[in-house]
């Protein structure tokens, strides 16, 4: 044929059967463009925010339940307020989810209307029962309230995964549709170009190739490193009005603040799993997060029930257990501590000395995630000590601090009390002991003055000291009182556990008396306090004893 003789028009023929066949392609792809594209769009815009939706509920959720148990353990008003202000974004997210849904005509519509329903009923519930068990000091009397919201929580964490987990299914194969459509699509790319022109079928699938497949494949390979839980890298950026790279970078930003949110439990998870001394780690609040192995043995705690117990749960310290509170207060500001002897308390309540450390460790943000706790056995180091070190602080009849003991350990209190602003009040107490009790002998006074110990013990808080001054006289050290009405509660008890009978013989007629002395209010020092006390001791035996007297300035010192 005459007409195809030349370069030109051969080129030119090819072109026009090229042209032909890329027109058909180009409908053809158009349409298939066309349909991924309203795919895509409705991925991007649709199910892709409610995916982010959802994982942002199920995060507001996790931190909601966070505030209501540190608004029942601390009684603090602001973390209940925290619940409320989650509780509005919440419903606002779950409101905007419930609207898309209706307005795309999606099968999670009645699923997210329950859930929403479901979420109000409990945040009712929990609002108003833990605003009333945060007023009261019984909790064991909320028990039925606290196991009926915990189902509940229960049951609203399962399905806020469930649906999350339904709306993440949704995207993954939404994309793997897309992908199918794109290489259908391709395929038949290549059957009408093989038909036309060989060169414009390798051009137009290697067109193809550029871009549809090899995005759709990356970000399939993106999907799945992330799902094995391998590094994510970032897509290269591209024009916003490529749907399939859009796609790909609005995937790796959700990944990112998915390993924002995990990355400080990966970190203490490892941690606790391969430390070998004991470690704890605590929240903001100070309760007890995680545990490792170590720590339960030398506790002889289950697992269960160490958790979210608040730390000064096993935490204690000789004889001044306020100072727990000012150590991990410190560690909150950033401050770190080294080898502080202290003590820790087991399921038994027995008391275990060690070596503890302390530091803060912080999030990504630069908000304090709470406190790492390490702490050393040193039983075996104590009890190489010599035990004459013991007899010269305790009183070896009642086992109680002596007076050695006292004043260490009013010394070490009034530097705390000076640093909180505290009251403090120091107790001078006398036994008064009938002549039938002198009479009964030697061995009924210290059957006495051990179960007078006792007493004393049973009347007083844990943290304050109760020690043996001399013969019949004991000292009794409270810390951390709001006013003088405290004072006089604590010597009520002592007065009324004396009003018990002892039954041991000749013990009917005991009586005692009480001097009380305040500080700031009557001294700044150890040895003022104790003088101060001594003074009101003697106006109480002055005025006929079985009384108490506080210190006041027109009262003698001796």
């Amino acid at each position: 044929m005459k007409i195809l003789n030349n370069i030109r028009t051969k080129v030119w023929s090819c072109v026009a059967i090229a042209l032909l066949g890329y027109l058909l392609a180009t409908i053809t792809t158009s349409i298939s463009n066309i349909r991924i594209t309203d795919s895509l769009t409705r991925l991007e815009e649709v199910h892709f925010p409610l995916a982010l939706k959802g994982e942002r509920i199920f995060t507001l959720f996790n931190e909601q339940t966070k505030n209501f148990e540190g608004g029942l353990i601390t009684g603090e008003a602001d973390e209940l307020a925290k619940a409320r202000a989650h509780h509005e974004e919440i419903i606002s997210l779950l409101n905007e989810m419930v609207q898309t849904a209706s307005s795309q005509d999606m099968n999670f519509y009645s699923q997210l209307l329950s859930l929403r329903d479901a979420y109000e009923d409990y945040f009712n519930l929990a609002a108003d029962q833990y605003m009333q068990m945060s007023h009261d000091t019984d909790l064991f009397e909320h028990t039925q309230q606290l196991l009926r919201i915990g189902k509940a929580r229960e049951l609203l964490l399962t399905k806020f995964k469930e649906i999350t987990g339904q709306l993440t299914k949704t995207v993954v194969t939404e994309i793997k549709n897309n992908k199918q459509r794109a290489a259908g699509n391709s395929r038949l790319l290549h059957l009408l170009f093989i038909a036309v022109l060989l060169i414009a079928t390798l051009a137009i699938n290697l067109l193809a190739n550029r871009q549809l497949i090899t995005p759709l494949i990356n970000l399939k390979e993106l999907i799945d490193n992330f799902a094995r839980g391998k590094t994510v890298e970032k897509p290269q950026v591209c024009d916003s009005a490529d749907e399939i790279c859009s796609l790909a970078l609005s995937f790796w930003d959700m990944t990112e603040e998915l390993q924002k949110i995990s990355v400080s439990k990966n970190y203490l998870d490892n941690i606790i799993n391969y430390i070998s001394d004991c470690l704890l780690v605590l929240s903001p609040t100070l309760s007890i997060t995680r545990v490792n192995q170590s720590a339960l043995n030398l506790l002889a705690y289950p697992e269960e029930e160490l958790l979210h117990q608040p730390g000064n749960h096993i935490f204690s310290e000789y004889g001044t257990g306020a100072i727990i509170q000012t150590i991990f207060e410190e560690l909150l500001q950033g401050k770190s501590i080294t080898n502080l002897e202290m003590m820790l308390r087991t399921r038994d309540n027995l008391l275990i000395p060690v070596l503890f450390s302390g530091t803060t460790f912080y999030s990504t943000a630069g908000t304090v995630e709470g406190v790492v706790c390490l702490a050393r056995d040193i039983r075996e180091l104590k009890g190489n000590l010599d035990s004459r070190a013991s007899m010269a602080i305790f009183d070896p009849l009642t086992d109680l601090p002596n007076h050695n003991l006292l004043h260490d350990r009013l010394s070490h209190t009034l530097r705390l009390a000076k640093r909180t602003q505290k009251l403090l009040a120091l107790f001078l107490i006398d036994l008064d002991l009938s002549s039938a009790i002198i009479d009964a002998g030697d061995e009924t006074g210290k059957l006495i003055l051990q179960e007078a110990a006792k007493r004393f013990l049973q009347s007083v808080r844990e943290t304050d000291t109760v020690a043996r001054m001399k013969h019949n006289q004991f000292a009794v050290i409270l810390t951390n009182l709001n006013d003088q009405q405290d004072a006089k509660l604590v010597a009520g008890k002592i007065m009324q556990q004396f009003h018990l009978p002892f039954h041991i013989f000749g013990s009917a007629d005991i009586s005692l008396s009480i001097g009380i002395t305040l500080f700031p209010r009557d001294g700044s020092d150890g040895s003022a306090l104790l003088r101060n006390a001594d003074a009101a001791l003697s106006e109480a035996i002055k005025q006929g004893g079985n009384r108490y007297s506080f210190y006041t300035h027109v009262l003698p010192r001796h």
